[in-house]
C-alpha cells in the first residue's frame, strides 16, 4: 500500500516537474522567435541611411504583427539590435544613434 502511495506522489511529482519545465521552454522559444522576426523585419525593412536606420515600436508590432509589448522586449534582449537614448522607442540594427544628414553628403557649401 505504501509503495502505490510513494509512486502515485512521484508521478504527480515528476508530471508537475514536466509541465513546469514545458511552459518555461515554451517562453523561451517564443522569445527567440520574436527576436529574430524583428531582426528580420529591421534587416529587410531598414538601411543605413540617414533617416532610415531607425524605426519606432509601433511601426515594428505592425510590420512583424506582434503585440507592442513583445516587441519591446524582443528589441531589448537582442544584442543586436540597438536603442535610441534620446528617443527610447527607436530601434536599428545599424548603429545607437541615428547619422546626420551631413554625415555622407558633407555640409553645403556657398
Amino acid at each position: 500500500m505504501t509503495d502505490q502511495i510513494l509512486m502515485a506522489v512521484l508521478s504527480s511529482l515528476v508530471i508537475g516537474l514536466l509541465g513546469w519545465v514545458a511552459v518555461l521552454l515554451r517562453g523561451r522559444v517564443r522569445e527567440m522567435l520574436d527576436r529574430r522576426k524583428v531582426y528580420g523585419w529591421l534587416r529587410s525593412n531598414t538601411r543605413d541611411e540617414p533617416r532610415e536606420s531607425h524605426v519606432d515600436t509601433s511601426t515594428l508590432a505592425k510590420g512583424t504583427r506582434l503585440p507592442e509589448e513583445r516587441v519591446r522586449h524582443a528589441c531589448m534582449s537582442d544584442d543586436r539590435i540597438y536603442r535610441f537614448s534620446d528617443e527610447p522607442e527607436q530601434w536599428s540594427i545599424w548603429r545607437e544613434e541615428p547619422q546626420s544628414i551631413y554625415e555622407k553628403r558633407g555640409p553645403l557649401r556657398l
